[in-house]
């Protein structure tokens, strides 16, 4: 009872934002050691695990390849292959977003920049602010360095603090191959019905491509590919093939992040500066806290007593795997209307499915899958906080919220589309019964 006291009062301080998250977090695993819940070691044990250690190494990577300018150029080699209209940019942002992803285990900073070329191209090809247009590269450039962060467990943080509050014996099931071939085909459907919705609700009735004076200005303007770059890039694609590999050479994923900082470190590419200014602590620390629930629920025995009330309304929804993709994303859309936060609304909804682990007929790692894509929605103004980032980025100048509103509303109904055309695979990988 004291641990689900805490719980619930640090939830209504995230809600309603009554001090940073990362204190309310922090003050939750004091109060569980202070009122004799649990001990010290056991309530923050996880900052010890190597969940917490793949999210600094990530995030320290992710910073690297920011300050480099190489997430920049990505992003603009691309948009250079493609015909200069909403059609051919809508696509570069989905794209060059998708594979910039598993490079920033962080959604801020990719809106934070995404948006900015978003507007570079909307203004290049004369679209008016919150017009179609304009409304339909914000919503690409949010598809592309947003939603399509799921494919990928490196791609944001919030992955790895779910993966973190399942028991081990489950995590082991979501390695980085693991989870990219598991969303293999929501990834394609979320890429293919996403253009084909944003060409839907936003292509302009003129759309003929322009210069790409703008993109190939910008191209000019940051010259050829600097040292820190080259190093950069190199490290990333070396520790991408290491978590692919992370189960067969039997190397942990955090182990790989770590000694690919230590190299940027080691070549100056990052500063001991870096590490205080470009890594979001209060970020890290507040995961930290949020993983924590799962270990410590299950010690004090809450899991338990949540299973006796929650048995009648949650057994039906678990009992069939195509039941749960389609009615636990309904569930996690109507919650994100009340719980802002991504990771307290996955956290949740994870929390209170834990105790039914044992007997479900497929193995819980899939659940990791269906809330991390689940809780990325953003129909009305608050409920996305790295899509505010993305508007802050442009000064809330290119979308409407009517726009806001259709495309969330589409990319609800794509995403229980893409879970139901993924079963079929996590069948094949033995991961139901």
């Amino acid at each position: 009872m004291v641990v689900l006291a805490s719980l619930v009062t640090a939830n209504i301080f995230w809600i309603f934002n009554v001090i940073p998250s990362f204190a309310t977090g922090l003050l939750m695993l004091c109060s569980w050691v202070v009122l004799g819940a649990v001990n010290f070691v056991t309530s923050f044990n996880i900052f010890s695990t190597t969940t917490m250690w793949i999210i600094i190494g990530g995030l320290a990577l992710g910073a690297a390849a920011t300050k480099t300018g190489l997430i920049n150029r990505i992003a603009l080699k691309v948009m250079s292959y493609l015909p200069a209209s909403f059609r051919g940019q809508s696509m570069a942002l989905l794209v060059s977003g998708t594979i910039i992803s598993p490079m920033i285990p962080s959604a801020h900073p990719k809106t934070a920049m995404g948006t900015p070329i978003a507007k570079g191209i909307s203004d290049a090809l004369g679209y008016k602010p919150k017009g179609k247009g304009s409304s339909g590269l914000f919503m690409a450039a949010i598809w592309g360095f947003l939603v399509m962060e799921a494919s990928f467990l490196s791609a944001t943080a919030q992955n790895y603090a779910f993966k973190g509050l399942l028991p081990i014996k489950y995590q082991n099931v979501l390695t980085w191959g693991n989870w990219f071939i598991l969303m293999l085909p929501w990834t394609i459907l979320a890429l293919i019905l996403g253009y084909l919705l944003l060409v839907f609700l936003f292509k302009p009735q003129d759309d003929t491509p322009v210069s790409k004076d703008f993109i190939n200005k910008q191209l000019t303007e940051i010259g050829p590919m600097s040292r820190d770059e080259k190093i950069t890039a190199a490290v990333i694609l070396v520790a991408i093939v290491f978590w692919i590999l992370g189960s067969s050479i039997k190397l942990e994923a955090a182990v790989t992040a770590l000694i690919g900082v230590s190299i940027l470190v080691a070549t100056k590419v990052l500063s001991p500066d870096d590490f205080k200014n470009r890594l979001s602590w209060n970020t890290i620390i507040f995961i930290g806290t949020v993983m924590a629930l799962g270990n410590v629920m299950q010690s004090v025995g809450l899991t338990k007593w949540l299973y006796i009330v929650l048995k009648p309304v949650i057994s039906p929804i678990l009992s069939n795997i195509w039941i749960t993709v389609i009615i636990l994303p309904i569930v996690i859309y109507l919650c994100k209307f009340v719980v802002v936060s991504m990771i307290s609304t996955g956290t949740l909804i994870l929390l209170c499915l834990l105790p039914f682990f044992p007997s479900m007929p497929f193995s819980p790692a899939l659940l990791i899958l269906i809330i991390t894509t689940s809780v990325n929605i953003w129909m009305l103004d608050y409920m996305d906080a790295p899509v505010i980032t993305g508007q802050a980025a442009v000064h809330s100048s290119m979308v409407s919220r009517a726009g806001m509103a259709k495309s969330s509303l589409g990319y609800m109904v794509i995403n229980i589309i893409g879970l139901l055309a993924s079963v079929p695979v996590w069948y094949l990988m033995g991961l139901i019964k």
